[in-house]
């Protein structure tokens, strides 16, 4: 392609403001022909200004520039969305948004606009990256949707050159960022036109979704499961009622079925129950049974994997003399051999005395002061109301017992203080025991002149031990119609940290209600309180199975750490058992060997990720021997479980494993309807068109590829030839001249 161009072109208001009228009037000025007819006046004028014209244009220097050019594909900007929200269903088909997206994007469409562009894909949650134009790459796990950052991002890209128009592949719901109309109207001046391909149902279908609040990953043997859970409910027409059940592993009914009132977006808490007597692993669903009308019934279902635990714990019970609680727990405790060894120790006996136990226990000669006989013995120790310096006939055997059994409870042992009228807890002020209680110690007189009623401190969410039903207000009745109890020592308050289990609401100080019994984990076991010693009164609206149940779980919640096997050596926390998609998760390892001396590896130990052989090094930490941690990030939806072998080696035996579950975002799935309006008001905004997702293909008739960019590819410069134009200047001035000389003018 050839054009002219001017080497000395002034700027245009120069040459059409100043010089062509300067030229214009000088020559009507100076040739102004009086008393001649007007045509002859015009003709020489016209031939004045001709050959001034002439002479103007040469002095611009005029040039030929011969340019090599190219046609080629307009740029074209796919935007994907790859949040969290496009692995809803929104169909019968089955198929999330996010694979509908996929399978749009391999198909003839993509290839199409591939061969009539110049094709650049992004996907986007909370911020943009470049990504293959086929959604080979997308996720859906993104834990935000920045739509407006997203496109702000995009033109940042394309600073300083022409952004391309952009095709958005969305629900169009944002979460976070900057809004859509702010962008819109930064693209409209810009000139960028964004077409919309909708995904998901702009009229909100109703939504059940079930998430964890609390679940446990071990479960002892003929113990009750509990799975705290909450039912959320989105979109329109909510039913009034929903039905939450457990199922197993093949697909049967087992523990509760909950019927639950009113659900609502905030979410109503519930509590699923199963009692679990075979042991193994154990692969759980709870599942809420579908709304007419839902089609997302991926969130309706949650996987509970656990273990389940055959074992007994091991208990050795000091009590000062044989009072009622006494004669009550050591019975109860011995005839409940299936889950408990206990071996008792009555300090105020005679010499001679036969010391009580289980059938597949032996009688105690002696008491057990050293920690090593504690450790290789027992899981769990229940002091009562005994002088710790009359436990033996030697007083320092007291001494030595507290601080063993102290040592104990840092090793991971449980221990349960039993209060009583006489010794527990006043005399245990000032010794090892007193710091790791879960109650600090008050001044207070005993109370033992009004009955009361012990009751849990939050019925909606008790601790587990004193959780007999699944349903809040059958738990409250039980707990509300149980027998009334008379004694009990008060302390000051809880230890930061600590958990009630029991209050009497009815008699507060300036901490609160006065706590009956809690827990607490310090340093490595669990400490746990009991302020009365008339549990033996308790009577529930259903006989002793409550009873029952509440010493079971008492003592196997105290007893946990030693139970998960090893005997406490071995431990694997995490920092959190509920994690969303994409976050990471802190694990910690403590390794002790044998002679529970920590286990010391300067490369660290490997941790294990499901089957998968994904592997994570634990580093040791600074001045903490037998202490790793780590951290991994959760990248699929579902329970995970992580684990640390024998050798290190993924095949080998598993020496301890903590489980937590991963899901989606809360936030990001609070609303998975499409944002149809949003959508909407961007594509009229900027000139670009909306349309569903299964019509995505009437987008073809406006991106045609037509609007082309042509681009420079060479180009050279050559001067004019100078003959013509003297030629055309001697033609003009002699057409002039002899003009004149005809009219005979001077």
């Amino acid at each position: 392609m050839t054009q002219l161009f001017f080497t000395d072109m002034p700027a245009a208001w120069v040459l059409w403001l100043v010089i062509a009228p300067a030229v214009i009037a000088f020559v009507a000025f100076a040739y102004r022909l009086r008393g001649r007819n007007r045509s002859t006046r015009r003709a020489t004028t016209v031939f004045r200004v001709l050959l001034f014209a002439l002479v103007i244009f040469l002095c611009l220097g005029p040039a030929l520039r011969d340019d090599h050019v190219s046609s080629e594909p307009a740029p074209l900007a796919l935007l994907l969305d790859d949040s969290a929200s496009m692995s809803s269903i929104d169909g019968n088909d089955g198929l999330s948004r996010q694979q509908n997206l996929t399978n749009l994007l391999s198909s003839p469409f993509r290839e199409q606009l591939d061969d009539q562009y110049d094709l650049m894909a992004w996907r986007f949650s909370q911020r943009l990256v470049a990504t293959n134009p086929d959604g080979s790459e997308l996720a859906a796990a993104g834990q935000e949707s920045a739509q407006g950052d997203a496109l702000l991002a995009l033109m940042a890209e394309y600073r300083g050159r022409r952004m391309p128009d952009v095709v958005l592949f969305s629900d169009g719901r944002s979460t976070s960022g900057t809004d859509l109309p702010d962008v819109s109207e930064r693209l409209r001046n810009e000139g960028v036109k964004v077409h919309v391909v909708s995904y998901g149902n702009a009229s909100a279908a109703p939504d059940l979704m079930l998430e964890r609040i609390q679940t446990p990953d071990l479960v002892l043997a003929g113990d009750v499961a509990l799975f705290s859970l909450r039912l959320r409910a989105t979109g329109a027409n909510i039913p009034q009622q929903a039905t939450v059940r457990l199922l197993d592993e093949t697909g049967n009914l087992i523990g509760d079925t909950v019927q639950v009132q009113n659900p609502d977006e905030n979410g109503v808490n519930l509590v699923l129950s199963a009692v679990l007597q075979e042991a193994g692993e154990r692969t759980l669903t709870a599942e809420v049974i579908p709304a007419e009308g839902e089609t997302a019934i991926d969130n309706n279902r949650i996987t509970l994997s656990l273990t389940v635990k055959e074992v007994q714990v091991r208990v050795l019970y000091v009590e000062g003399g044989p009072r009622w609680e006494y004669e009550y727990l050591k019975d109860r405790l011995i005839r409940a051999e299936r889950d408990i060894s206990i071996s008792c120790w009555l300090a105020e006996a005679d010499r001679n005395f036969p010391q009580e136990h289980s059938r597949d226990a032996e009688s105690l000669l002696a008491l057990p002061i050293e920690v090593d006989d504690l450790l290789d013995n027992f899981d769990l120790v229940i002091l009562g109301d005994a002088d710790p310096t009359r436990l033996t006939p030697d007083p320092i055997d007291g001494q030595r017992f507290l601080a063993s059994l102290a040592e104990f409870v840092e090793k991971g042992g449980g221990l349960l203080m039993l209060a009583g009228p006489k010794y527990n807890p006043s005399a245990y002020i000032g010794t090892p025991i007193e710091s790791m209680l879960p109650v600090i110690i008050g001044r207070e007189e005993a109370i033992a002149s009004k009955e009361y009623l012990p009751l849990p401190p939050d019925i909606q969410r008790p601790h587990p031990v004193v959780l007999f039903s699944s349903d809040p207000e059958q738990n409250r009745e039980l707990w509300t119609t149980s027998a009334p109890l008379w004694w009990y020592s008060p302390v000051e308050r809880l230890r930061p940290g600590a958990q009630a289990w029991l209050i009497n609401s009815s008699v507060e100080n300036r901490f609160g209600p006065h706590v009956i019994a809690a827990s607490i984990f310090a340093p490595e076991g669990w400490v746990g309180w009991i302020g009365t010693d008339e549990t033996w009164r308790w009577r529930f609206p259903g006989g002793e199975k409550y009873v029952d149940r509440f010493w079971r779980s008492a003592l196997r919640h105290l007893a946990i750490t030693r139970l998960r096997g090893d005997h406490g050596r071995l431990r694997l926390d995490l920092d959190r058992t509920e994690v969303e998609l994409g976050a990471f998760v802190q694990v910690e390892a403590r390794l002790l060997d044998d002679s529970f001396q920590p286990v010391v590896s300067e490369e660290g130990v490997p941790l294990f990720l499901d089957d998968s052989g994904t592997t994570t090094m634990l580093s040791p930490v600074p001045d903490q021997p037998g202490i790793y941690r780590g951290q991994l990030r959760a990248s699929s939806v579902g329970p995970a479980r992580v684990f640390m072998t024998d050798d290190g080696d993924l095949d080998s035996e598993v020496i301890a494993s903590a489980r937590f579950n991963v899901h989606l975002s809360s936030r990001e799935m609070a609303n998975i309807s499409q944002d149809q309006v949003a959508l909407a008001a961007l594509a009229a905004r900027t000139g670009g068109e909306l349309v569903p997702m299964n019509r995505a293909e009437d987008l073809l008739d406006t991106l045609d590829g037509k609007n082309r960019v042509t681009r420079v590819i060479s180009s050279a410069i050559r001067d004019l030839e100078a003959w013509p134009f003297l030629a055309l200047f001697l033609v003009l001035a002699a057409a002039e001249w002899l003009l004149r000389k005809r009219m005979n003018l001077s």
